[in-house]
């Protein structure tokens, strides 16, 4: 079957891959069949030497990993059990604390702390990330009215923003209700944008111009991870870019020095702030900063961290 498709494609070259289910339970509703072929071609999908994978065991397992993870979704955010972490920005000559961006934790009953990885790839298919997003939005303004209660410093809080969220009914008037309901000024609470979501990018400008005119800055995360990013720039209302580690990688390479060098200067030029993300080394900073590069975050400076720590190191 897979021959017959290659010899016969449009596209030279083409490669096909089958998911299958065998022995099918047909007492199982027809989409969840169909999950089961979509799993175990999933599974061999980086795999070039397989053209087609069997549901089986470990696939199953996944499968039923995912379903318990929705189904303690709802009690885990009722009992506050996904945790809000802060990676801190710093400007990087002097190392001021510019502010810092917002990243969900879940923290299970018995103390570990499940990564993100595990959990949102889940919640971004089954759409139960949009009430994800929400909560995190809530807790950082929480967060943010604390200090402000308190008399400690509030610096910026960027929060992010899932493709789903986007679309979702009313979004700027649920974050701006949300903002209102703890005395907490939009501007301390930016939006991120990742730069996937700009495939669609004349359907999020009007998000976008909403959020802008509720008063809210506009990030764009990722830079450079995928294909559109200057077509988002050219269209959307972005006061930030955040350029995504895969670039910052690259430094020490002539080729990439060069990418980084002129996009950071095109970025001044548009008047946008730069952030480099996952900076590691002395090196890399360095070279950042002579690119002009307004703030970065990473594990030369500091790793992710509890509120607790957060809140020790504005203080």
């Amino acid at each position: 079957m897979l021959e017959d498709i290659t010899a016969h494609a449009p596209v030279p070259n083409l490669s096909v891959k089958l998911g299958l289910y065998n022995d099918i339970d047909v007492s199982l509703p027809l989409s969840e069949i169909c999950d089961r072929a979509v799993l175990a071609v999933k599974s061999i999908k980086h795999d070039y030497k397989r053209p087609y994978a069997s549901y089986d065991g470990a696939v199953s397992q996944q499968l039923y990993k995912a379903q318990m993870l929705e189904a303690r979704f709802h009690s885990a955010l009722k009992n506050k059990e996904f945790v809000v972490w802060y990676q801190p920005k710093f400007e990087p000559v002097h190392k001021t604390l510019l502010g810092a961006e917002a990243l969900v934790r879940w923290k299970q009953k018995d103390g570990r702390i499940m990564p993100p990885g595990e959990f949102l790839p889940v919640f971004e298919k089954d759409g139960l990330i949009g009430q994800l997003d929400a909560y995190v939005f809530e807790e950082v303004c929480i967060f943010q009215q604390f200090c402000l209660s308190e008399g400690i410093p509030v610096l910026p809080v960027s929060v992010n923003l899932s493709r789903s969220s986007i679309f979702g009914k009313d979004i700027v008037e649920r974050y701006q209700k949300i903002a209102d309901q703890y005395n907490v000024p939009v501007s301390c609470v930016p939006i991120e944008i990742t730069e996937s979501a700009f495939i669609r990018s004349s359907e999020v400008k009007p998000v976008a111009d909403a959020f802008v005119k509720a008063g809210f800055e506009l990030h764009m995360d990722d830079f450079g991870s995928g294909r559109s990013s200057l077509n988002g720039l050219n269209v959307l209302p972005f006061s930030e870019v955040k350029f995504d580690k895969s670039l910052i990688d690259y430094i020490g390479d002539a080729q990439g020095d060069k990418v980084l060098k002129h996009t950071m200067a095109l970025m001044d030029d548009l008047g946008l702030r730069t952030i480099a993300e996952g900076v590691e080394t002395e090196a890399q900073k360095e070279f950042l900063i002579q690119c002009g590069v307004d703030g970065i975050h990473g594990y030369l400076f500091a790793k992710p961290m509890e509120e607790s720590e957060y809140l020790k190191l504005l203080q």
